[in-house]
Order: structure tokens, then C-alpha cells, then sequence
């Protein structure tokens, strides 16, 4: 492909080969740390919720962010830090750009938690992954979103209403670049052969002993290709990206808004063939994630329960402490 090619969709592939050598320096390392971590502070009820509070807000911070990359609602910086260490209950007030109400953004923000922890349940289930798993993450993601971005005949952007939650697409969803390339993805009339594909060949994927990034870009890369959905596609695959950490124990990756670009870019390299470029870019906000997990565990073992908020707040033991004003 080209630089003046539109992207053409292509049927589904399996890992590339080599894949079970793309863990990152320092990666088994702290994955290791972090295990004997958990082992450790399950021996100490107040030092396990102190580690679980930090983990809830990392929940929050999925959930946050994943709508603001989308474009569903863009939080000021110190909004977003507010959300993460005070819950979702405080976004009054939020200003985001695109003027929705705080109930609407509540609505989302919720949803979105909430369906990360029906990842975490259906994880701890023990289950395969499924059609039905991930149909039902869609439904509960999008419950509080009414419309859909589109184009009528004559080109303009339209809001459609958004009536195939929990559904596979009946309709194409191609966008159009801003170069005016249009970026084709798995017709609709195929996305069932397609999607069965994919659950058939991660059952492969997910139990050849890949390291996790390269298990995540996989699940990540080739759902979004296919855009299998109407709307939350991308949602959708980063919630894939987390089941891979949520399945080893680990703490999964937060992709920001600020750090867009760069996402986008590690995407399209992986379009172009390159997922080893997505495993490291999912890896390495892991590894960055895990550090700092690793060295709250080793404080929180040595007694000292207490950590700043990034809202400028203070969580001492079980108790939030909201910044002075």
C-alpha cells in the first residue's frame, strides 16, 4: 500500500511469526515483581485495599480516556484528574467541547466503567472469549449513547441515531480520511465469517504463550480492522487489549488523549503489517504502568499507606483527602 492508496480491508491473519520474542526490556521483570506483590499483600487486608484503590482509579482513568480518543466529549486536564481520584459523581461541570449535558457524560463515563469490570468478571469466569462476551461489553458501553456520527448523500456529517448496540454492523461504516482517502473496512455482509475467524484463531493466539503486549496489539489490531460494529469499535478493542492483562493479573495499559497521535500512528503502522510497532507501544505504556504499580506495592508492604492524588488530593489508608481550596 501505497502513500496515495486507500486503505483496502483484507480478511483476518494470525500472529506474525516471531511474536513470542517481542516482550519488552525490563518487561518480565516487573510482570514477575508484581505477581510475588499480589502474593504478598493478600496477607494484609488494609494494604491490599490501599493497592485496590490505586488500581479503581486506573479503572477510572481506562474509562475516562478511552471516550475522549473517540471524540465522544473532551475533559479539561484537571477535570479528567478530578474524575479519576474522585469518581464520576463530581463531573458537574465539566465543559466539555462538544456542550453535552452532565448526565449524558455521566451516563458514559459509568458505562464505560462498567463495562471494564464486566471484562474483569467474565476474565475471572474462567471462560473462552466470545461473540457473545463482546457483544455484551457493546451493549453495556454504548447504553447512554444515542447517536452516531454519518454522512448523508450529499456529504455532510450527520448525527444518526445508534440503533445496533450489542449488534454487528448491517450497514458499511468506511470513513473518509482528511486526506480524502477512504479507509474501507470488513463489509458487512462478511463481519460474521470474520468475527468467527477471529474467536477460532485467538483461541491460538491466546494460549501460545505470547507475551502479553504482542497478545494485546493482536486482539486489538484485528478486531478494529474489521470494524465489526456500527460505532465503539475502537472501545471495543481496547477493551480486547485489556482482557489480554487482565487475564495474567496485570494492570493494563491507559492510552490518553494526549498521547493520540502517537496511538494512531503505532495503529497505522500495524495496518501497513507492522504490529510489532502496536505490541511496543502497548507495552511500553504497560511497562511504565507497572513500574509505578511495583513501587506503590513495595510501600504499601513497608507500612506506608498513604499517596498523592493526581488532582492534588491525598489518599491516606482507605481515606480520600480532597485538595485544599
Amino acid at each position: 500500500m501505497t502513500a496515495d492508496e486507500p486503505w483496502r480491508w483484507a480478511p483476518l491473519e494470525g500472529i506474525p511469526e516471531g511474536a513470542e520474542s517481542w516482550a519488552l526490556p525490563g518487561q518480565v521483570e516487573q510482570e514477575t515483581a508484581w505477581a510475588r506483590h499480589l502474593a504478598e499483600l493478600k496477607r494484609d487486608a488494609a494494604k491490599e485495599r490501599f493497592m485496590q484503590a490505586w488500581l479503581r482509579e486506573r479503572v477510572r482513568a481506562f474509562a475516562v480516556e478511552t471516550g475522549q480518543i473517540e471524540g465522544l466529549y473532551t475533559m479539561r486536564h484537571g477535570v479528567t484528574e478530578q474524575l479519576v481520584a474522585e469518581g464520576f459523581a463530581g463531573v458537574a461541570g465539566a465543559h466539555t467541547v462538544e456542550a453535552l449535558g452532565d448526565d449524558t457524560i455521566r451516563g458514559l463515563l459509568e458505562d464505560q466503567e462498567a463495562a471494564y469490570d464486566m471484562v474483569f468478571e467474565d476474565v475471572a469466569s474462567g471462560h473462552a472469549l466470545s461473540e457473545h462476551m463482546v457483544k455484551s461489553w457493546h451493549q453495556l458501553l454504548t447504553r447512554h449513547q444515542e447517536t452516531v456520527a454519518g454522512v448523508d448523500l450529499e456529504g455532510r456529517r450527520v448525527a444518526v441515531p445508534f440503533r445496533t448496540r450489542g449488534q454487528w454492523k448491517i450497514q458499511p461504516n468506511n470513513p473518509r480520511r482528511a486526506d480524502g482517502r477512504v479507509h474501507e473496512y470488513c463489509p458487512p455482509e462478511q463481519v460474521q465469517s470474520e468475527m468467527d475467524r477471529f474467536f477460532a484463531e485467538y483461541e491460538l493466539v491466546g494460549t501460545g504463550g505470547y507475551p502479553v503486549n504482542a497478545e494485546a496489539a493482536w486482539l486489538h489490531h484485528r478486531f478494529v480492522c474489521g470494524h465489526p460494529l456500527q460505532d465503539g469499535n475502537g472501545r471495543v478493542s481496547r477493551l480486547l487489549m485489556a482482557w489480554a492483562y487482565l487475564k495474567r493479573s496485570l494492570p493494563p495499559p491507559v492510552i490518553t488523549a494526549q498521547e493520540k497521535t502517537a496511538y494512531i500512528n503505532a495503529l497505522e503502522l500495524a495496518d501497513g503489517g507492522d504490529l510489532k510497532a502496536l505490541a511496543d507501544y502497548i507495552g511500553g505504556l504497560a511497562v511504565v504502568s507497572l513500574i509505578a504499580a511495583n513501587q506503590l506495592a513495595r510501600q504499601a508492604l513497608a507500612g506506608r499507606l498513604e499517596r498523592p492524588n493526581g488532582n492534588g488530593g491525598r489518599t491516606v489508608g482507605e481515606t480520600y483527602y480532597p485538595p485544599a481550596k
